[in-house]
């Protein structure tokens, strides 16, 4: 049974997932082409909201054909006003992704990640606050970045 599955079904979810992502990839784009690296420190607009949603559905469905049928969530998440920041720990496997795919929430990331072909592109378009491993003063921006984003009353998403 696993070998008929393995041969059947997984081809199948895989094409399915790639699929997905590649959809993903040309919204982002659009969203974030012509983007200066000073409009990536305003808040979304309202037509980047609705394009927000969409690819949040097809993140979804990517996820789906990876076999996450139903993610449980235990407890609730914070709204904004509660917690401007929120901790994913331990970042000990790729699932760590599924809360950034699902909610979109600012992220902080080393800036060597922006270059990924596709998989960039969609990085970029959920801006999140860059850490860059060789400049010495990175980190304090970071930190003021966040809490910039962190008080800002909403206009941005929550930090993850």
């Amino acid at each position: 049974q696993i070998a008929f599955m393995t041969l059947t079904l997984f081809p199948i979810r895989l094409f399915f997932a790639a699929f997905m992502m590649l959809l993903a990839w040309p919204f982002a784009f659009i969203a974030s082409m012509g983007s200066e690296e000073q409009e990536l420190e305003k808040p979304l607009s309202w037509w980047r909201k609705i394009v927000d949603i969409l690819l949040k559905a097809i993140m979804r469905m990517m996820w789906l054909a990876g076999g996450f049928h139903w993610i449980n969530v235990k407890g609730r998440r914070a709204l904004p006003a509660e917690a401007a920041i929120l901790t994913v720990a331990p970042h000990s496997s790729y699932f760590d992704a599924i809360p950034v795919t699902m909610t979109f929430a600012s992220i902080v990331m080393k800036a060597e990640s922006k270059d990924i072909p596709v998989w960039g592109t969609l990085i970029k378009y959920i801006r999140p606050v860059f850490v860059s491993r060789s400049d010495q003063d990175s980190r304090r921006k970071t930190v003021e970045e966040i809490k910039r984003r962190a008080q800002s009353d909403g206009k941005w998403p929550q930090v993850l």
